[in-house]
């Protein structure tokens, strides 16, 4: 699983790169930057295969 933090607030993601993530075999969440950090650390330490993008959690836009 990918996980995107988009900064504060949940932001659109391009459904090219949806599919093209798809296409990989990967799964894309996107959620905002303070839940995706902590959900990869739980799933990280439940031993799962995750990796995640964030933007500051300053970001708005």
């Amino acid at each position: 699983i990918l996980l995107l933090g988009t900064g504060r607030q949940v932001q659109h993601v391009d459904p090219e790169l949806r599919r093209f993530i798809r296409s990989t075999g990967m799964k894309l969440e996107a959620i905002d930057s303070r839940n995706a950090a902590s959900t990869f650390n739980i799933l990280n330490e439940e031993g799962r295969i995750v990796a995640a993008a964030l933007l500051p959690y300053g970001v708005s836009s």
